[in-house]
């Protein structure tokens, strides 16, 4: 009998860990609703416009002339419509009557939670890179990304910033191993998803593919990137008649901008402290996902060694960091309604993938200290995956009056949880009091608002009535 290929095994644990707690409603905080919207329209309406949606009501939403358009880059959502409308056919269900649930699981697991397991996989598999680390070293550090990070609460809903993130991990292993075209086309397929990262991560790639590659690299990885950036265009195009993405079309007006001072659509932060609160304020990288730490130090240490990768380290760290600088000094309101800083989400496979540089010099208190770490993201990654856009506090242009009570989303999850589950326990008490409110009629209020907005009705009317 053959053996069973750790690979698998690991892909397959993942998928089903993903598949276990994918979320069969749509979310009131708009960044699926949005998309939900588009999906919709497109296979029961006929249309690009939200309007005669059921989800038009999505604050992730863009006016143009007389019609609505969801904020998010179309590409998602037309593959997603393609799901709905091959499961609609086979199966009858809607996503306004029955089956709506079933729609729901299957299109993000096919379109996030599918990407995020593939991309654990192909972590480990890159893993046996690492010099001396053990079968059991590299599980332990695929754990890690797979049920300690932001991966696992943001694969249980349809969003673009998990499959971006997988694009982006295979970009920059196609680049390491010389194979360019394929990364410049990997790296314009996650920009259409996710613009940022996808187009602020290209450069770097690039520059690693002509090293790898050397004369032909850098103009191969460009050719593929163009390629597909042509291919996104079209898809703007088709949805509301410009190539320009729809948030810098001339006209437009996006509703979740108003919050506040805005870039091409995206609020800016309004404090001279949010970097530091992105990465260790309470939605922060480090404080929701710990184990990253060991990853930054590990990015650190690879940039130093004298190693033959030595120079991909360095680039890598260095796109890394412009990743982290743009969005903490661009991308305000920790990411809305939102379970920790997700505009971060794609850095997290590629820290962890430098981890392992951070435990080879056998400290005593290494091992240890990783283990807590490791035990900490998991709790509460488990808690993101419980609601992965919690009401919470955005910034004072737009506060929200119930929302504004949290400003802990993983304190606020965690009250939640105990308050459905054990209402009546000391720990549901303290929860409750500590990172909701010690007001029992304000900590009703958003409770109501918390599962209202999670699509749990009848856990909402428990604190409504």
């Amino acid at each position: 009998m053959r053996a069973v290929r750790p690979g698998l095994v690991v892909f397959l644990l993942a998928l089903a860990l993903y598949a276990a707690t994918t979320h069969r409603r749509v979310f009131s905080a708009g960044n699926d609703a949005a998309r939900w919207a588009t999906i919709e329209s497109i296979v029961d309406h006929g249309r690009m416009s939200i309007e005669r949606s059921r989800f038009a009501a999505t604050v992730d939403q863009v006016r143009l002339g007389d019609r609505s358009y969801s904020n998010k880059p179309p590409a998602l959502a037309l593959a997603g419509a393609a799901v709905y409308a091959g499961l609609q056919k086979l199966s009858g269900w809607r996503l306004d009557g029955g089956g709506a649930a079933n729609v729901l699981w299957i299109v993000t697991i096919a379109l996030v939670g599918l990407p995020a397991a593939l991309m654990v996989r192909s972590f480990h598999g890159d893993l046996e890179r690492s010099p001396g680390l053990a079968p059991l070293g590299r599980f332990s550090w695929t754990c890690a990304l797979a049920a300690g990070t932001l991966l696992w609460p943001f694969a249980t809903t349809l969003n673009g910033h998990v499959p971006a993130a997988a694009l982006l991990f295979w970009a920059f292993l196609a680049a390491r191993n010389g194979s360019a075209l394929r990364s410049g086309m990997l790296c314009g397929l996650a920009a259409s998803l996710d613009l940022l990262p996808g187009v602020g991560l290209a450069p770097f790639f690039g520059w690693i593919a002509q090293r790898e590659k050397r004369e032909q690299g850098g103009g191969r990885f460009g050719v593929g990137f163009i390629g597909v950036a042509v291919v996104a265009a079209a898809a703007n195009l088709a949805q509301h008649g410009s190539a320009l993405p729809l948030k810098m079309v001339p006209g437009a007006i996006d509703l979740s901008a108003r919050a506040g001072p805005s870039l091409f659509g995206v609020v800016l932060p309004e404090r001279a402290s949010y970097p530091l609160e992105v990465l260790l304020g309470w939605h922060g990288l480090f404080t929701v996902s710990p184990v990253l730490l060991f990853g930054a130090a590990g990015v650190w240490i690879a940039s130093r060694r004298a190693t033959p990768e030595r120079t991909v380290w360095r680039i890598l760290a260095f796109g890394l960091l412009v990743q982290v600088i743009a969005h903490a000094v661009l991308a305000g309101s920790y990411g809305g309604w939102s379970y920790g800083f997700r505009y971060l989400l794609p850095v997290h496979a590629f820290l962890l993938l430098c981890a392992p540089f951070a435990l080879e010099r056998r400290k005593p208190w290494v091992a240890p200290a990783f283990a807590g770490a490791l035990a900490v993201s998991v709790l509460f990654a488990a808690l993101g995956a419980y609601h992965p856009w919690p009401p919470a506090y955005e910034q004072e242009a737009s506060k929200h009056p119930v929302a504004a009570l949290v400003r802990n989303p993983v304190g606020a999850n965690a009250a939640a949880f105990l308050v459905e589950h054990f209402p009546d326990s000391a720990g549901a008490r303290w929860a409750t009091r500590r990172f909701v409110s010690a007001d029992p009629e304000e900590a009703r209020v958003y409770f109501a608002l918390f599962f209202g907005s999670k699509g749990d009705l009848a856990t909402m009317r428990r604190f409504a009535e």
